[in-house]
């Protein structure tokens, strides 16, 4: 009995040894996924997009409580942030390039939990002669909330710096200071990913010429007392151009440029309930324009769709980003 066992043991290795070495296959392709904000995900089944073109704003809002229509983006499990750094650079900083290479060292670590947002402002990036121009008309009031003392400067999910186990450049007139210098980035955004998400997000964008339509689905997991506000954030990365410190200084390869911020300064409120279990479904259109403070060499650059990301957060009134999610444009 005890020899037939074995040879039985020994045919069963055989045939999955050779069921192994078999070839592939056709692979049935997956649905399309749509990362969420708690580095989970659903499965999109939207059949259809629409857009309105033109100008930007909201096109349809839906919201309500309980079980979330079908084709929702965004999980309805408790979880975990994403970490968003605001990486606040300029072309003619010479210590920003280190703080660029620290940004992708982090990416590379924590993956889809970490998201990049260069914000090209203060008095290494204004307009120049023989230099790109690729501020926004948003960096000064993010640089002046975040408290920022010196470049390159970083504020990870818009919280004190000290919360997140990090040195604030600026601590007066008390611990309030965002902006930290670029040593603290990788302690503040894995404490930051490790805080409660109290709203998880699903987003889809599409393109259409030049028209850009972003699905928004937010879940709310716990109740949010306070007013939030959905951020639509455009960014384009592989722009070639001048940047001291840079390696080659000449053909510096600038990435998770901010572009735009579709929302606005401070984003949309949500005037939807923010209690546990509640959900808002928002839609948004804007148009891509031909370029970004000009076309010259001075200019923001070539606009390229196919080097365009959105990113998409959820902030409490200005600070506070209770989650965030980075997604490509189909």
């Amino acid at each position: 009995m005890k020899t037939n066992k074995i040879l039985l043991m020994l045919s069963l290795g055989l045939a999955i040894g050779f069921a192994s070495c078999e070839k592939e296959g056709s692979l049935t392709p997956n649905p399309k996924y749509v990362e969420d904000g708690t580095g989970g995900g659903t499965i999109d089944t939207t059949i259809t997009d629409t857009t309105n073109g033109g100008g930007g704003g909201t096109d349809t809002t839906t919201s309500g409580s309980g079980q979330p229509p079908a084709g929702f983006m965004a999980s309805t499990a408790a979880g975990k942030r994403v970490a968003l750094l605001e990486d606040f650079t300029g072309v003619r900083c010479g210590f920003c390039p280190a703080g660029h290479d620290i940004a992708v060292n982090i990416k590379n670590s924590m993956g889809s939990k970490f998201i990049v947002m260069a914000v090209h402002g203060g008095s290494y990036a204004q307009p120049s002669p023989g230099w790109m121009d690729f501020t926004t008309p948003y960096a000064a009031a993010l640089i002046s909330q975040a408290k920022v003392k010196g470049y390159p400067a970083g504020q990870v999910n818009r919280m004190p710096a000290v919360l997140l186990g990090g040195a604030a450049q600026d601590t007066t007139p008390s611990d309030s200071g965002m902006a930290m210098g670029r040593g603290g980035w990788d302690g503040a955004a894995r404490a930051a990913s490790n805080l409660s998400a109290p709203v998880n997000i699903g987003a889809k964008a599409t393109l259409v010429g030049n028209d850009l339509t972003v699905k928004v689905d937010l879940y709310y997991t716990s109740t949010v007392n306070a007013t939030t506000s959905i951020n639509v954030a455009l960014l384009q990365s592989g722009i070639s151009s001048k940047q001291s410190g840079g390696n080659p200084e000449n053909g510096y390869i600038q990435n998770h440029v901010l572009r735009d911020f579709i929302t606005g300064q401070w984003g949309q409120t949500v005037t939807a309930s923010t209690e546990k279990d509640h959900f808002v479904r928002e839609t948004f259109n804007y148009t891509i324009p031909s370029d970004y403070n000009g076309s010259g060499p001075d200019g923001g650059g070539p606009v390229v769709t196919a080097d365009m990301k959105v990113v998409v957060f959820v902030t409490r009134g200005q600070k506070d980003v209770l989650n965030a999610i980075e997604i490509p444009i189909q």
